[in-house]
């Protein structure tokens, strides 16, 4: 039996771009291709005509429509002519076109989910705390309600992190697999640290990034050995600058080209990844990390969705102790230390061929890859 999946993305999701997006939609293309999958790409476009966009604004809704009509043609005739046996949608943000194909596939095709992290998760914490806001509320709920709705067209999902699959299962979803995160085979950077230099990389108006990156800096700015500052990169450079105006310790470098951000890492004592609240999907730029070999400070929310069998990651779990910790791998021999652990955890986390495998057992494919091998 051929084993074909329609893989269905919007064109942003495929192309060259460093994002978390694009890092983690080629994983998990790679890794159903591992798990023995004839995988063919259908992209779609956003539907961006004027009455779309005048629909969306007068009548919002939390999932809107984000494809042209014709797209569902263009799916279901593609997993007609390939007999697919899956067709997976890319983004939790292409949920809904399950319970529009769904009357047109054949019963024999299952429609997979490949989550990067549900909208509900995210919307939670931009909800200030205390709020008793009822609009807030009414779109939480509103979110929460969808999500449920559209995982009854919806046979599998598959997660980045531990628990959101749970979530998953909260929200109804008849199958939920975790997918744990490989590391990039790439070759380690030259390290060459500078003790008064500690690194950060984040998209710094994302409301979970931007928090924890304020809470550490307000409780580094006390603690902090002399000379010692945080080399931030990323965007957009308002943020930034507004960052650098409120915090003496750290320095705004902007958004830097690939080959320039690693040249700069180089250079870190250690990678800060600051993360005190449970974010939607993962944070791809730990992979980039575990594979540049740089010690490491983080949070458990900041490694949800990683697992390793060697090495231990440095982390704590409140702004105070996390402060202390970049201050202590401000220093080169606690440096070199924990950079051998990261080393470890780089070399056991799970490859692209043990994540297919999972994936491969989820969707009853296992004999076949048996087989195969």
């Amino acid at each position: 039996m051929r084993n074909a999946a329609i893989f269905v993305t919007h064109a942003t999701a495929v192309t060259a771009q460093p994002g978390g997006l694009q890092i983690c939609t080629r994983e998990y293309i790679e890794t159903l291709r591992a798990a023995g999958l004839d995988v063919a790409l259908e992209i779609i476009e956003h539907d961006r005509r004027l009455v779309t966009r005048a629909r969306h604004r007068l009548f919002p809704t939390p999932y809107p429509d984000q494809w042209r009509p014709s797209a569902i043609d263009r799916i279901v005739t593609a997993a007609r002519q390939a007999d697919a046996r899956f067709v997976c949608l890319n983004l939790v943000n292409l949920a809904p076109l399950a319970t529009a194909l769904r009357p047109y596939l054949s019963p024999t095709t299952s429609l997979v989910l490949l989550s990067h992290g549900l909208e509900s998760v995210d919307f939670l914490h931009t909800i200030p705390e205390g709020s008793r806001s009822a609009r807030l509320q009414r779109d939480l709920g509103r979110r929460l309600v969808e999500e449920r709705r559209q995982r009854l067209a919806i046979e599998h999902v598959f997660c980045l992190t531990p628990f959101e699959a749970e979530i998953e299962r909260w929200l109804g979803a008849r199958a939920v697999t975790w997918l744990p995160r490989t590391i990039p085979s790439r070759q380690p950077l030259a390290w060459r640290p500078d003790p008064a230099r500690l690194g950060f990389v984040g998209t710094l108006d994302h409301q979970p990034t931007r928090d924890g990156l304020e809470r550490f800096l307000a409780a580094f700015e006390r603690v902090k050995p002399a000379g010692v500052r945080v080399r931030a990169v990323g965007g957009p450079e308002l943020a930034g600058r507004a960052l650098a105006g409120r915090f003496q310790c750290i320095e705004y470098l902007g958004p830097l080209s690939d080959h320039d951000l690693e040249r700069e890492a180089a250079t870190w004592s250690a990678f800060m990844h600051p993360l005190f609240c449970w974010a939607r999907g993962c944070s791809t730029k730990l992979a980039s990390a575990l594979a540049w070999q740089l010690p490491i400070a983080t949070t458990p929310a900041g490694a949800r969705g990683y697992t390793w069998r060697d090495g231990t990651l440095p982390m704590a779990d409140a702004p105070d102790a996390f402060a202390r910790l970049a201050s202590e791998l401000a220093n080169p021999t606690a440096a070199s230390r924990a950079r051998q652990q990261i080393a470890a955890i780089a070399r056991s986390s799970p490859t692209v061929d043990e994540v297919g495998q999972l994936i491969a057992g989820a969707l009853g494919l296992t004999r076949i890859v048996a087989a195969r091998a």
